[in-house]
């Protein structure tokens, strides 16, 4: 945990620094306009207009971060952009990110995403899980897509401004200078990229969690308007939307472990919703459902009984060595929720471990593992009373005996 908190502090303080040199950098042109929107692979078209340093830079950083906040809205907004801006004549001499060959599939999987959302509340419960792990993947692809495509021409745009010499100064000082730029914007962009990327996907991932609608709805809806306000901020000026990225920048470094752990308990859940994988019940995959056990929450891990109730052995960061904790349980209950099973105290009523949902159908065989009594989760015990309540009502309509209980 220290070490997670002295390399947030340390990413910070890089970006930080990075933005001071922004703003630092200019070059004292009072009539610099605002950066266009939209950022083309033509480099030195752009930097050949008047505009200062520290606006390109702000510029990059700025759309950085919305690309990472909603990777294929930007993309595919940023792509029309500059497709019309550049006239859009000759597929073969426009960037990958304006063609049209790229551009149309982009935005039908887009409409096809917004579709979805808009159709949500009315969508099946069983069916709408499925639609959110395919969308939870797309945007995993969406990012890789948009982090291949445009962020190098974000970068380059940034370092031929950054690294731009002075016109007197011979080739090598201007391959030094380009060179220099290259080597600070490249593993600060992708920091950036990273941080905030893994931070917003965190909504997709609560997207596959949750069973309800309405919250699905509020989520995107917070992020939408997150970026919107982002975009109003470039559109008046490039040092407005720079400040307002900032702190989401600093936010996204100090929430980063905690959705990554998220998200890897996410991407469980996907894939057994996906492809309905089976569960080893000799050592079975679990996550800690709470914090205040020796490691975060939703540290992911296997979970064994043991005389004082639970061992749970995990690699910290994934590459270290594993490290095992025992999580006193004095009466353990196995609550069958309706999409993934969770371990819990019965009698401190504490969630424990959760476990993915390929276990849900292992549950009686799990709890015997473990010594626990099963219990229905509130969702699927509601459920199941609404529907032996309609089927007691089908049954008094026919005449029929009521369904035992």
């Amino acid at each position: 945990m220290h070490h997670s908190k002295i390399l947030s502090l340390f990413a910070i303080c890089v970006v930080l620094a990075f933005a001071s040199v922004a703003f630092a950098s200019g070059d004292g042109d009072s009539s610099s306009t605002t950066a266009p929107l939209a950022t083309t692979a033509s480099t030195s078209a752009l930097i050949a207009q008047p505009e200062s340093r520290a606006n390109m830079v702000a510029s990059g950083i700025a759309q950085i971060t919305g690309l990472a906040i909603s990777p294929l809205i930007v993309l595919v907004a940023i792509g029309w952009a500059d497709f019309f801006g550049l006239g859009g004549s000759n597929a073969t001499q426009l960037p990958l990110h304006a063609n049209p060959w790229f551009l149309v599939p982009c935005s039908i999987v887009l409409t096809l995403a917004l579709l979805k959302k808009i159709a949500s509340p009315a969508i099946p419960l069983p069916v709408r899980k499925l639609l959110d792990a395919c969308e939870y993947f797309e945007a995993k692809l969406s990012a890789l897509v948009a982090a291949g495509v445009l962020l190098p021409t974000l970068i380059s745009t940034m370092a031929a401004a950054t690294g731009a010499p002075d016109p007197t100064g011979t080739q090598t000082a201007a391959f030094v200078s380009g060179t220099a730029a290259y080597v600070v914007l490249v593993p600060v962009a992708l920091l950036i990229f990273g941080s905030v990327w893994i931070t917003f996907h965190v909504i997709d991932a609560l997207i596959v969690l949750s069973p309800f609608a309405i919250v699905d709805t509020m989520l995107v809806a917070l992020r939408g308007a997150i970026l919107g306000v982002l975009g109003l901020a470039f559109l008046v000026s490039p040092y407005l939307a720079l400040a307002f990225a900032i702190p989401l920048i600093v936010l996204s470094f100090l929430l980063a472990g905690w959705c990554v752990r998220l998200d890897l308990f996410a991407l469980c859940v996907a894939t057994d919703l996906l492809f309905g994988r089976d569960g080893d019940l000799a050592q079975p995959r679990a996550f800690l459902a709470r914090g205040g056990l020796g490691a975060p929450i939703r540290t992911m891990g296997h979970a064994e009984p043991c005389e004082a109730g639970i061992r749970f052995s995990y690699h910290p960061l994934f590459i270290l060595p594993r490290r095992t904790l025992e999580v006193p349980v004095e009466r353990a209950a196995l609550v069958h929720g309706l999409l993934w099973p969770t371990l819990t105290d019965g009698l401190k009523q504490r969630s424990v471990v959760a476990f993915p949902p390929r276990y849900g159908r292992h549950v009686d065989q799990l709890a015997q593992r473990f010594h626990a009594e099963v219990r229905d989760g509130r969702l699927r015990g509601g459920l199941r009373r609404v529907r032996q309540m309609f089927a007691s009502l089908v049954a008094m309509l026919r005449g029929e005996s009521a369904p035992a209980v």
